[in-house]
Parts: structure tokens; sequence; C-alpha cells
């Protein structure tokens, strides 16, 4: 620690420490811990999602000789959903990912 009383650790390039303490109180904590679990539960139902749009494209080019454009679209957004989940849960990120980010647009822009 620093005479301020931040942490000190190596730069990110934009002057600021990683590992910066960015909750006011254990209240915060237990809030995210709550926003973790909630995001690990749909996490889980969006793997099982995922897992259809796969079957269902999977029957589709076999059917149809082409992909689906709009299974495909779903799937691009659904991965990048995902992949903001991950960051949001390794607190990589402080973003939320959608509802409260826009659906396909990558949450984890914060930092």
């Amino acid at each position: 620690m620093n005479s301020d009383s931040r942490p000190v650790g190596p730069e990110r390039g934009d002057g600021s420490a990683t590992g910066e303490n960015i909750f006011r109180g254990r209240r915060d904590v237990w809030m995210r811990g709550l926003w973790m679990l909630a995001f690990a539960v749909f996490f889980a139902i969006a793997e099982t999602v995922l897992l259809l749009v796969a079957v269902v494209q999977f029957l589709w080019m076999l059917l149809a000789g082409r992909k689906n454009d709009g299974l495909a679209e779903f799937g691009t957004g659904l991965g990048r959903w995902l992949h903001d989940v991950a960051l949001f849960q390794s607190a990589a990120s402080e973003a939320r990912p959608f509802p409260w980010g826009k659906w396909g647009e990558a949450a984890g822009k914060d930092d």
C-alpha cells in the first residue's frame, strides 16, 4: 500500500493499478456475489440453449444444404454474451451483461 491507501501494483497503461479496490464495503462484495450466482445459473441455461441452436443448425444444414443465417446471428450474440458473463464472473470486468447492456454488444468495455 502507498501513502494514499490505494493498492500498489503493475500499471495497466491507463495509470490505474491492477487489482484496485472497487468495492466501498462488504455489502458491495455480497451484492456482487449474488449477481455472480445469478449469472452462473443464466450461463448454464445459455449453454443448453447454445446446444439446441447447434443441433437445429446442423439439422438445417443437413436438410436444406445451407446454414440458417438467423440461427448463426443468434449464436454469435449468445457467444458474445457468454464471453461477457465470463468476464464478469472472473472480475475481469465490472459491466453486467444483458439485460443491463445491449444484446450482441460486448459489455466488458468498461475498464
